[in-house]
């Protein structure tokens, strides 16, 4: 019977990640929000149902050359005024943008302003938390020391009195015009981040690190509106209805601390959720977009006056720092680290509507229709006009084909099919990002249904559009030219598959296939026989599996010796094998079998000559390309061993010596080496016997063996041999004790 010992090789392969078939074009396609919102803006809105539009205008009004702008308040006059950071200066910005420094305080940060009813102006600052009342000319007075470490917050109620929220003991001050201040309410919190008041005049206010939102009624009675998940409730705003929004945001920190403004951490995620739920219902997970950072979260609220909280928003991308609720039910947004203006309307539709060239948006100031946003790093005051840019541009994210790929076509949908005021252009390179190496901007292209990109074969490729004022205007955008989604195709360049494993298995173990009958959907692509199933699309044709193949079924067969190997292809081709086998000493490679689909084969042993060979798995990529394109990869294995006749026996003439007999002998195999030698005494125990040398590791060991007492009369010894491959001889001999 034939053997042969288990044998397995293996090789590291760093490839490329199979990502699609060689003779299939490929398709990138982009037409979701949180697709484009990979790429870069400037001048675009990214609508809710995913479509490129031109951006409101940004117009810059005033540069404070100040890093960053905590705080910001409006006056009746439409005159700006801008408490900034790290040196304690507060400017004053007329309508028409003329700026000035017009106060300097002595604490490095204005974390809160406040204009009360009677038209009296308050700063206050951090650390050493103090309160200053400031006349018209810029001269500053302590109004209010609370003995505080930081003021992040300040409200003026109907009668004058400023309501201040402090840290790091969470204390809720008010202070009559006189500057005499009580403790109005000791939150247990760490810091009151939030104040504002709603509709009937109750004081709202947010805290940190609990995240809670109170209500006060005017008896000073708390109560708890909703408690988020997260830290903090960094900003709250009121519309005419009387329902409350609420920005909440979380920190990867131990300790949480409020967030100042302009001092945001990124993160990466966009989906509206809902609970439909009371305060503190619970909420449903949102879906992330690759890039999170850990910890880092907002969550933004609508709670009305029943108390039902609606999560409008939610991102580990962004982090909010104002909220400004337009009389049109519109909410605005202002967020970090890209410095953009969120736009959330009464249907939930959630536009990324405006970008600044400032990281972060800190403030958000609306005076007679007019949108002011206030940045930090660096410290600016932009305008956000009613009329559309004259012009923007949006930038895709970088695509990776994964390998060197040749172009196709691009082409775009658009709500105006006839659209002029749209170019289209790419451009392509061999790093990850766009450097002086990359090919210069391909294009104008100008055929949306399809135009042939004329960008160098690379592995890299991105494309941008350039949007012209169309003359289309609405409140706060045009979707006059509006951009639903850009296809681009392509077709990587044929590698070469590879093998980059062969295993053996146990002498004896054939591996046949397992058939599953089809229990789908009944659908056979290819026609009955399946014939054409390699001509059709991998999309198709995976409509055909119900299931994964199972591995082969492991069989009992003598003389079987088994292998299965790992094949890739870096471009998920459909790969075919031929199996070669090659004798010790021989030149030349016999062909086995060809054209198998199955990762796995069984040699029929029997066949075979007693040696040692070495297998050879070829792996061909020709079922998947052009016959002249097809490529080839192979691995070898290391050498195994075929042994179909059993160890031999040479048994010296036994020495009796009273009642003992030693027999001495020689244990041989022609190919394998010697794994164990037994040995039993008139038909008894079987007792393992080591060579002389004490290790069983050759073809060929000599044996002593010593019995032990035996009785007079007739008695027999059986040796019984197995080599590394498992086949077995024996011998017999007879002794006689006197």
């Amino acid at each position: 019977m034939k053997k042969s010992i288990l044998f397995t090789s293996t090789v590291l392969f760093l490839g490329w990640t199979a990502c699609l078939n060689a003779t299939e074009p490929a398709r990138w396609i982009i037409s979701e929000q949180r697709e484009f919102l990979l790429g870069e803006l400037d001048g675009v809105s990214i609508t809710s149902d995913g479509k490129l539009i031109l951006a409101p205008a940004v117009e810059s009004l005033f540069e404070t050359e100040e890093a960053f702008i905590y705080s910001a308040v409006v006056d009746d006059t439409g005159t700006l005024y801008l408490g900034s950071g790290n040196n304690g200066k507060i400017f004053q910005v007329s309508s028409q943008g003329r700026g000035v420094e017009w106060a300097q305080l002595e604490e490095p940060a204005v974390y809160a302003l406040a204009i009360d009813s009677g038209g009296r102006f308050y700063a206050a600052t951090g650390p050493n938390g103090k309160v200053y009342r400031i006349n018209s000319r810029g001269e500053a007075q302590v109004f209010f020391d609370p003995q505080e470490k930081y003021i992040w917050t300040l409200a003026a109620d109907r009668q004058s009195n400023l309501l201040v929220g402090t840290g790091p003991r969470g204390v809720i001050y008010k202070v009559d015009s006189q500057g005499q201040g009580d403790t109005f309410y000791d939150s247990n919190e760490a810091h009151v981040t939030s104040l504002e008041w709603d509709l009937d005049g109750n004081l709202l206010a947010g805290t940190s690190p609990g995240g809670l939102l109170f209500r006060f009624a005017s008896d000073g009675s708390p109560f708890v509106v909703y408690d988020s998940a997260l830290q903090e409730i960094k900003s709250i705003s009121v519309d005419r209805y009387g329902n409350i929004f609420a920005a909440a945001l979380s920190r990867p920190q131990e300790t949480p601390q409020p967030l100042p403004a302009g001092q945001a951490m990124p993160a990466v995620n966009n989906t509206p959720q809902q609970s439909n739920g009371v305060a503190g219902a619970p909420r449903q997970d949102t879906v992330q977009i690759a890039g999170t950072e850990k910890g880092a979260r907002l969550e933004i609220y609508k709670i009305d006056k029943d108390n039902l909280v609606d999560i409008l928003y939610s991102s580990n991308d962004e982090l909010a720092f104002d909220l400004l609720v337009r009389s049109n039910g519109n909410l605005l947004v202002g967020t970090g680290n890209k410095g953009r203006i969120i736009s959330i309307d009464p249907r939930k539709f959630v536009t990324f509507l405006a970008e600044t060239p400032e990281q972060q948006i800190t403030q958000l100031l609306e005076w007679q229709g007019n949108i002011y946003a206030v940045t930090s790093n660096l410290g600016w005051v932009f305008q956000l006009l009613s009329e559309p840019s004259t012009a923007g541009a949006y930038e895709s994210r970088v695509m990776d084909a994964r390998m060197l790929s040749s172009w196709g076509v691009i082409g775009w949908r658009t709500s105006n099919p006839e659209a002029a005021s749209i170019r289209v252009y790419t451009r392509s390179g061999n790093t990850e990002a766009p450097d002086q190496t990359w090919n210069d901007w391909k294009g104008a292209y100008s055929d949306a249904r399809g135009s042939q990109i004329e960008s160098s074969p690379a592995r890299f490729l991105q494309w941008k559009i350039e949007f012209s004022a169309d003359g289309n205007t609405t409140s706060l955008s045009s979707q006059g030219d509006a951009v639903e989604s850009v296809t681009i195709s392509y077709l990587q360049r044929n590698m070469a598959p590879q093998v980059i494993s062969i295993t053996g298995y146990p002498p004896g173990v054939a591996l046949n296939k397992v058939v599953i009958p089809n229990a789908g959907t009944g659908m056979v692509p290819g026609g009955p026989d399946q014939v054409h199933v390699r001509s059709l699309p991998r999309s198709i044709r995976a409509l055909g599996v119900s299931m994964p193949q199972p591995p082969p079924r492991r069989v009992y067969s003598p003389g079987a010796q088994s292998l299965s190997w790992v094949g890739i292809d870096p471009n998920r081709d459909d790969l075919l094998y031929s199996v070669y086998l090659r004798g010790e000493g021989e030149t030349s490679w016999r062909l086995a079998t060809e054209g198998m689909s199955e990762n796995y084969y069984t040699l029929d042993g029997i066949s075979l000559p007693d040696g040692t060979y070495t297998v050879k798995v070829v792996a061909s990529d020709r079922a998947s390309n052009p016959v002249q394109q097809a490529l080839e990869g192979e691995l070898v294995s290391k050498p195994i061993v075929i042994a179909n006749a059993s160890p031999l026996l040479e048994l010296e003439a036994p020495q009796v010596e009273g009642g003992q007999t030693v027999l001495r002998f020689k244990a041989r195999s022609e190919v394998s080496v010697i794994y164990q030698t037994e040995y039993s005494v008139d038909s008894g125990e079987w007792y393992i016997l080591f060579p002389e040398d004490g290790i069983a590791d050759s073809g060929s060991e000599q044996y002593s063996l010593e019995t032990e007492e035996l009785g007079s009369g007739e008695h027999a010894i059986t040796i019984r041999v197995v080599d590394s491959v498992g086949n077995i001889g024996t011998g017999r001999t007879s002794i006689s004790i006197p």
